[in-house]
């Protein structure tokens, strides 16, 4: 059994241009994302459902972005920098000591300084049958009016749409032409099967075998469901994909009501240098199409490479934020085809809840008492339009014994508090989700141990917004554990696997109970809580 000592490696990536005050208005610097899910729409919308979500349906990457996490100030003479952190406490869920080291990624560079070559798209839209079903089609036609809107004069649209077949609805024209795109999509009507992996290869077919390197190919891939005709296999459709983004082709997939294939989505996004999205309603749809145009198309460096070396005296283990790290016991790497600007500057203001960036937490456990060396972190990349690889490599040091409790949580830096509080909180939801496929009462104790001490941490530091929506989140998953019959007078002691609330086999299938996930290939799909259905206030993030 694991050590319920351990650390975990934080690798984050956001902005250090400008001023570094989180609610400076001129900030000229922003966040950056490596993509992957870019939120968790859906699992909010099961609970704004009333329904339980399943494990699949809280996506860690997606968590993270959208908590806004200003950065420290740091130079090295580059466009991305690293720079270290630590925290050393006690988690949230178990009080057991928890060491947290940090590691930001942040750019130098302003967002609007930054050049952006012109875009040339392919939307692959789905309108099969099923887009019939709670206006699906009509929140994805009034996100694609938006993003025709937003098109620069040398920009280019195509558009795919499929069912059963595939149809190239608008080829590339000579010119940009507003009027006869709006149409197209006014003109998309539900009906037939899913035929994914042809309607897929369709879109990137359009844009060659050698794409333009004076433009910004990319594929925004549009679906409601589960691959229902053509070529049905995940994994083809995935090798597919890859081959053609190894190409330089950009992905970008968005998933539309409730029993899309999320884990192909996201996958896909992820290996396509693209977000993964979920679209609940209609105003989602329109930010998702304004934040692709404006945030996600120009990249800022390419073929980013991350490298992780434990020191004497440290093991690593679970990686938490991406599905793309490969480790061992001492040493651990991830490749990202792609990093940008994520969206979102600030804590206040703007409407919208994405666009925080990207962060990836690695448990790390201490085999010694003895201060020292912690980790050797190495960053390599290299800039658009050139073949040469930048590097910067971090040391971390901790000069204390690392395993020595803390009842007041050390922190290296004033930024490192949110996220300190940020990753116990998910830790807590995601138990929660495991805890919901087995026992709803210890589901809903591990959300109380977790909400007691995000609370008492809020509220004794200055108070943050998307803690405080955390906070939200959690109320209505306990509401609705409750209302489908859980007690909440369990503790999380007596519940299995406490003394490890992590385990890495701990059952994440789902039985017959009435839970909502995720569909995956070969899942029954979604299956609808029985109970009331409670009126709860959206929690919308912001910017």
């Amino acid at each position: 059994m694991r050590s319920s000592i351990h650390a975990l490696l934080v690798v984050s990536i956001a902005a250090c241009g400008g001023s570094q005050d989180a609610s400076a208005p001129d900030d000229p610097g922003g966040g950056v994302s490596f993509g992957g899910a870019q939120d968790i729409g859906e699992f909010r919308s099961i609970l704004d459902r009333g329904e339980i979500p399943g494990p699949s349906t809280l996506d860690a990457n997606g968590f993270f972005n959208e908590h806004f996490n200003a950065p420290p100030v740091v130079t090295c003479g580059g466009p991305l920098c690293l720079t270290p952190g630590l925290s050393v406490g006690r988690d949230f869920l178990t009080g057991a000591h928890q060491a947290a080291i940090q590691i930001s990624i942040n750019t130098t560079v302003d967002p609007a300084e930054h050049p952006r070559l012109p875009m040339k798209l392919v939307v692959v839209v789905d309108h099969s049958g099923s887009m019939a079903s709670d206006a699906r089609l009509e929140k994805v036609k009034g996100g694609l009016h938006t993003l025709i809107d937003n098109l620069g004069a040398e920009d280019r649209l195509a558009i795919i749409s499929f069912d059963d077949v595939v149809t190239l609805d608008a080829p590339f024209s000579a010119a940009l032409d507003r009027t006869a795109l709006h149409s197209v999509v006014n003109a998309l009507q539900p009906r037939g099967g899913t035929n994914i992996f042809s309607g897929l290869e369709a879109g990137f077919a359009l844009l060659g075998e050698l794409p333009e390197n004076e433009k910004q190919n990319r594929v925004i891939f549009l679906s409601d469901g589960l691959a229902t005709a053509g070529n049905t296999s995940q994994q083809a459709i995935i090798d597919m994909a890859t081959g053609r983004i190894t190409r330089g082709i950009g992905l970008t997939t968005i998933g539309v009501g409730n029993d899309f294939d999320v884990e192909l989505m996201r996958g896909l996004a992820e290996r396509g240098a693209g977000n993964f999205y979920y679209i609940e309603d209609a105003t989602a749809a329109t930010e998702v199409f304004t934040e692709e145009l404006d945030y996600f198309m120009s990249p800022l460096a390419l073929d980013l490479r991350i490298e992780a070396v434990a020191a004497s005296g440290w093991d690593f283990a679970d990686v938490t934020g991406t599905k793309l790290w490969s480790s061992s016991a001492r040493q651990g790497s991830m490749q990202v085809p792609a990093v940008f600007f994520a969206s979102r500057t600030s804590q206040g203001g703007e409407t919208g809840r994405r666009g925080g960036g990207s962060m990836i937490f690695i448990h790390a456990a201490p085999t010694t008492r003895d201060a020292g060396r912690v980790a050797e972190i190495t960053l390599s990349y290299r800039q658009p339009g050139s073949a040469e690889r930048l590097t910067h490599t971090v040391t971390l040091d901790f000069d204390r014994d690392p395993t020595e409790a803390l009842e007041q949580p050390y922190l290296s830096s004033a930024e490192m508090a949110e996220r300190y509080a940020m990753y116990n909180i998910f830790l807590g939801l995601q138990l929660a989700t495991r805890y919901a496929t087995t026992d709803w009462n210890c589901a809903a104790a591990a959300l109380i141990a977790t909400r007691s001490a995000a609370a008492g941490w809020n509220q004794s530091h200055e108070s943050d917004p998307d803690i405080a929506a955390d906070l939200v989140l959690i109320d209505q998953f306990l509401a609705n554990l409750r209302a489908n019959g859980a007690v909440t007078e369990s503790t999380l002691a007596s519940c299995p696997t406490a003394d490890n609330p992590y385990p890495d086999d701990y059952p994440t299938d789902y039985n017959d109970r009435n839970m909502a996930c995720s569909s995956s290939r070969g899942s029954t799909g979604w299956l609808v809580i029985l109970g009331a259905m409670l009126v709860v206030i959206r929690r919308r993030r912001r910017r």
